[in-house]
């Protein structure tokens, strides 16, 4: 065995004999709670227990996804760019079977990773869902070839739950390429459930909001399971969702579970514009007048309840949603063994009076800085076309999970407008956000981020 590969059994071995210690997340430096935003698991005190913890780090309850009548941990695994084989281990020790992945996760490294791993498992006790993204010029044959790729690089002869990837409207929803392709593989026994994901419009879309994909895929009967945001401050559409997911019986999973206002982040922006001596336009200036002081307003609530590091917040907000009982499983992006214990150790914990009391002061206090994942709602009215929610959501990839260099090259392949377009704009995006959110300064401080402008 090599040195590299007796490092990598070492971290494995490593989960099961003590928590991680390290991989302390941002305190709160000054104001700013700045946050790692990865999507947390839901529970609640319906389903079985899963294994006893017995002073090991382990999922301790599972749910039942469904219709597929499947038991899923309540926090599942977001692969991301999971590429580390070590870690997926861990990940699998620890109690987790619920696996997020898609085709395009890394150019299919992410699949061929879990099919690595997944070859030493027991297949049926573990469920894994990928997705396709449909393209422009789908067929049915090949959504079939794309698929059969899928079990070749996950080395399984079945997916638990085929997904369309993002789709952005309800049209995309009903493509019946894809629709006639899940029912031949399911016949040859290679897929078991259909399954969406949505967070939102895609600029090469005409918008169209998540609630009304995922309401219309409750409607169509299709659909198994979703994946979809929902977190203390989107409450609104994800609520909506679950009641009529839970209606249907469809397996519900979550993302971006944990929104987090970075002050530090804003003010850093802008100090550095002033210092390459730029013009910084009026909005910067009145966004960082109203969020200095909502930060102030703030600082009597921090001291009350002894809030002094993320950790606090983030389990806060991992709680909230865990007390869901229609939500059952949730995929954080998990990246090293530190995010793993951070999530597995709060796998069936429900939120406590206090920590309810601590989310609602976040939310009064820093709510109006929070564009609303899948929200959408105000770019109808962007007059040069910005994608709004796709470019937010690519700046929540760089600051709050830590994938910089996908967020920025996802940013410079983005063909239509960029948020540069925003620097000289009146502003009509942010007097429809029915949040109050200065969302112009938003997106010229996002661009500035992922383009290292």
């Amino acid at each position: 065995m090599s040195k590299k590969e007796k490092s990598k059994e070492s971290n494995r071995e490593g989960l099961s004999r003590r928590r991680f210690l390290g991989g302390a997340l941002a305190s709160l430096a000054g104001a700013g709670l700045y946050g790692q935003d990865k999507v947390f698991g839901t529970a609640s005190s319906l389903g079985s227990n899963g294994p006893s913890n017995d002073g090991e780090l382990k999922i301790k309850e599972f749910r039942t996804l469904g219709r597929t009548g499947f038991k899923v941990s309540d926090i599942g695994l977001g692969s991301g760019e999971t590429t580390d084989p070590a870690l997926l281990e861990a990940v699998l020790d620890a109690g987790i079977n619920y696996i997020d992945t898609a085709e395009n996760y890394v150019r299919g490294q992410v699949e061929s990773t879990i099919g690595s791993v997944l070859k030493k498992r027991n297949r049926k006790s573990i469920f894994i869902s990928t997705k396709l993204g449909l393209g422009r010029k789908v067929t049915k044959e090949s959504i079939i070839k794309r698929a059969n790729k899928c079990l070749e690089r996950l080395q399984t002869d079945y997916i638990d739950c085929l997904m369309i990837h993002m789709p952005s409207t309800v049209e995309a929803l009903k493509t019946e390429e894809f629709h006639s392709a899940v029912a031949e593989l399911k016949t040859e026994g290679k897929v078991r459930f259909c399954g969406l994901s949505n967070h939102g419009s895609q600029w090469q879309e005409v918008p169209e909001t998540m609630e009304k994909v995922c309401l219309a895929a409750a409607e169509d009967g299709r659909f198994d399971v979703a994946l979809f945001v929902y977190n203390f401050m989107q409450r609104d559409m994800g609520e909506k969702i679950l009641k009529a997911y839970k209606e249907k019986n469809i397996g519900t999973t979550l993302m971006k579970t944990n929104p987090a206002a970075t002050y530090n982040r804003m003010k850093a922006g802008i100090d550095k514009m002033k210092e390459e001596g730029k013009k910084i336009p009026d909005f910067y200036n009145k966004l960082m007048d109203r969020l200095k002081a909502r930060v102030d307003q703030a600082e009597a609530f921090k001291k009350e309840q002894g809030l002094t590091s993320f950790d606090q917040l983030r389990d806060a907000a991992i709680k909230f949603v865990l007390s869901h009982p229609g939500v059952h499983s949730a995929c954080p992006t998990i990246g090293n063994y530190s995010q793993l214990e951070a999530y597995v150790a709060l796998s069936g914990k429900k939120l406590e009076p206090k920590e309810a009391k601590m989310l609602s002061a976040y939310k009064s206090t820093y709510g109006q800085f929070y564009c609303r994942h899948a929200c959408g709602e105000c770019e109808s009215r962007c007059p040069r076309g910005v994608p709004v929610n796709t470019i937010m959501r690519y700046n929540h990839y760089f600051e709050a999970q830590g994938r910089e260099k996908t967020a920025m090259v996802k940013y410079a392949a983005l063909q239509a407008n960029k948020a540069d377009n925003c620097l000289n704009c009146s502003g009509n995006c942010e007097r429809a956000c029915p949040y109050g959110v200065p969302i112009q300064g938003l997106l010229a401080l996002a661009h500035q981020t992922l383009s290292l402008a």
